[in-house]
C-alpha cells in the first residue's frame, strides 16, 4: 500500500489567512459605506445583550434582522466581521463568536 503525502496545507499558521484579512476590509467598507444600517445592527444587537441570559447577542440573528429591516443582501462569511466591528465601536456590545481568521484584524476583545 502507498503511503499517503501530507497536504500542503498542514503548515498553515493559524490566523495568516489572507481571506480573513480581505474580509475584514470588505466588511469595514460595508460599514463605511452603511452608516444607517449598520447602526440599526448595533441597536438591535445592544438590544439583544440586554435580553439574553448570557448577556451576548447572536452575529447571525443582527445580520439576518438587518437584511430584513433594510432588503439588503450581504454574505454569511461577513457575519463575524461585522461583530467584531460592532464590539470594537461599542464596548457595550458583547456577541457570541468563536474564535475566526477574524481576530487577527480586530482590536475587539472576545469575552
Amino acid at each position: 500500500m502507498r503511503k499517503m503525502e501530507t497536504p500542503d496545507n498542514q503548515m498553515a499558521l493559524p490566523g495568516l489567512d489572507p481571506k480573513g484579512e480581505q474580509r475584514m476590509s470588505d466588511a469595514r467598507a460595508w460599514v463605511e459605506a452603511h452608516p444607517v444600517e449598520f447602526g440599526w445592527y448595533k441597536d438591535n444587537a445592544r438590544a439583544e445583550c440586554a435580553r439574553t441570559h448570557d448577556g451576548k447577542a447572536s452575529p447571525n440573528r443582527a445580520l439576518y434582522g438587518m437584511r430584513i429591516k433594510f432588503s439588503i443582501e450581504l454574505p454569511n462569511h461577513l457575519a463575524p466581521y461585522l461583530a467584531r466591528i460592532a464590539m470594537e465601536q461599542d464596548k457595550t456590545i458583547c456577541m457570541r463568536v468563536a474564535r475566526s481568521d477574524a481576530d487577527g484584524y480586530t482590536t475587539a476583545v472576545l469575552r
